[in-house]
Order: C-alpha cells, then sequence, then structure tokens
C-alpha cells in the first residue's frame, strides 16, 4: 500500500461504568457499563451505522465495558470481535478502585497532577507502558492488508496515545482533549503518517 492511501480507524471510548459514575479510578478492574452507558453504547453503535464506512474489522480490549460496548457495533455491522489486550487501560495498581476524592489526599497525589503520562503508579504501570503497547498495536494495524477501515474500542489512556502517535506528540506530560465514554474519534492513518479527521465525537441523546 503507497503512503499516500489513508485507511480509516474509528476510536471509540466505551459508554460509562459503573466505576465511571462512582469516580473511581478504574483500569485492570471490570465493572459492568451502567444504564446510561449501556444507551450510550447503543448510540455510538448507530452513529457508526448510519456512516456506512463499510467496516472490516473490530478490535476491543477485553474488558466488560468495552466489550459490551463493542458488541452494539459488532451486532450492527455483522463482524466478529478480535479482543486485544494491547488495548486495555494502564494497570493503576494500588490506586485501583480509589474515589477521587481520596485520591487527592494521597501524598503522591501531587507528583502524579504535575506529570500524569509519567507518573508510575505504585504496584501498577506507567501510561508510558499504555504507550508502548499501542504503539505495538498501531504498528500490527499498519502490516494488516485485510481491512481498509477499522473499529479500535477501548479506554481513555489507550485512545490518548493512539491519537498522539498519529500527531507525533507523545512526549507530552497529558493530552490536551478529552476523550468522552462513548466518544468516537476518525483517524485517517497510511504507512507512515496520519492525520485526525474527527476527535471526541458524542452522539445526541
Amino acid at each position: 500500500m503507497s503512503s499516500t492511501q489513508y485507511r480509516r480507524v474509528i476510536l471509540i471510548r466505551h459508554g460509562e461504568s459503573t466505576a465511571n459514575q462512582k469516580q473511581r479510578l478504574t483500569g485492570k478492574t471490570d465493572p459492568e457499563l451502567t444504564t446510561r452507558g449501556r444507551k450510550q453504547a447503543r448510540r455510538v453503535a448507530r452513529l457508526v451505522g448510519r456512516n456506512e464506512w463499510n467496516i472490516d474489522a473490530l478490535y476491543s480490549s477485553p474488558l466488560k465495558r468495552a466489550l459490551n460496548t463493542a458488541q452494539r457495533i459488532s451486532r450492527r455491522e455483522h463482524l466478529p470481535i478480535k479482543k486485544n489486550e494491547l488495548l486495555l487501560e494502564t494497570n493503576f495498581g494500588a490506586w485501583e478502585g480509589i474515589v477521587k476524592e481520596e485520591l487527592v489526599r494521597l501524598p503522591q497525589w501531587e507528583r502524579y497532577v504535575q506529570d500524569p503520562f509519567h507518573f508510575q503508579f505504585p504496584e501498577g504501570e506507567s501510561p508510558q507502558d499504555v504507550r508502548k503497547r499501542i504503539g505495538l498495536f498501531i504498528d500490527s494495524l499498519r502490516k494488516s492488508n485485510d481491512w481498509n477501515t477499522a473499529v479500535v474500542v477501548s479506554h481513555y489512556t489507550p485512545i490518548a496515545f493512539f491519537i498522539l502517535h498519529i500527531l507525533g506528540s507523545e512526549g507530552g506530560k497529558r493530552a490536551p482533549f478529552a476523550i468522552d465514554n462513548a466518544s468516537l474519534t476518525l483517524v485517517r492513518m497510511s504507512d507512515t503518517s496520519g492525520y485526525i479527521e474527527k476527535l471526541n465525537c458524542t452522539p445526541p441523546s
């Protein structure tokens, strides 16, 4: 494939989970979608379907909140879900499940706030581990010739680094954009470059 031929990647963050609702930091733990999250998943699946993008491949993090979101798209597009652990959220280690009001009282909180993308979570990962995983996933997409349009359902940090990788700006301390629950970001990607066509689009209620 020529480097001037751009393929389409549709990045979707999962719908609201029970942990999101309670503002709990959630990485490797596996909460369900809320009622609102299930509605969000249906809406974003309809948005994907309305655009008639002729999707060839559907990838998802294996965690339930992403899988349950991907299942709505799978049913509409009649595509199998390809689970991929490279799309997992950060393992927050000892910080898993802590609510925001408790996080701000932790002694390491200020260091995290100053540079969240390079913080090593106690007993867990650094977001830089996620960045490396997403780099591997992007490389695998670029090497595959069996798709022209792919949907990728994942979590905040993997999607942020996917976008930053395409923009060539992975070295910052945080993402300068939002990635809301059940939002859609449209990326155009060639073998060597890419650009963002839509960012953090959320379907209307």
